[in-house]
């Protein structure tokens, strides 16, 4: 199994969109361009090999039970050990736990992450600092699902969101 490449599987969320529209009916921030992409290649260049792939296009909201069986589905027929999932916050928590139960054991490493803010189109966002700390954490960790936000790394079972502060902590989810 291939443990120098990193993996990114795309679900959807506010880390992926760009210059985004606010639907104020609806309460959700409209994507209107992928960025992790360009953000990799053009901008973090990095060191290790990567692949993305784009499993959901969706507000977390709307991911269905489908949609995170087609996670399931890349995660256990990935070629390489290494995995990070860019997930929206609302339900990150929900599905890390999913995959994580329905997984069972595995070599492989799978690191949640998100954003409060996207990744580009603000002056200020959480996305490149919570993409660049799951990258990093992926040396120290051992196999199993994780959840990556804010500086921290947390067990499936012992992250939640808080909205008010804008951050993810310790707690049930």
């Amino acid at each position: 199994m291939n443990t120098s490449t990193i993996l990114f599987l795309k679900m959807g969320g506010t880390i992926e969109f760009i210059d985004p529209a606010y639907d104020e009916i609806n309460n959700k921030i409209m994507k209107v361009e992928s960025t992790i992409d360009k953000y990799l290649g053009n901008v973090i260049k990095p060191h290790f090999g990567y692949q993305i792939k784009e499993i959901a296009d969706k507000d977390s909201r709307d991911l269905t039970e489908q949609d995170r069986e087609n996670l399931l589905d890349a995660i256990r027929g990935a070629d390489t050990e290494n995995i990070i999932v860019t997930h929206g916050t609302f339900t990150l928590v929900e599905t890390a736990k999913f995959i994580r139960d329905r997984l069972g054991r595995t070599s492989k490493k799978i690191i949640f992450t998100g954003s409060m803010v996207p990744l580009a189109g603000f002056t200020v966002s959480d996305a490149g600092f919570n993409l660049g700390f799951s990258v990093a954490s992926m040396q120290n960790c051992k196999s199993g699902v994780y959840i990556c936000m804010n500086g921290t790394i947390f067990s499936v079972d012992d992250a939640k969101k808080n909205i008010e502060e804008y951050r993810f902590e310790k707690g049930q989810g």
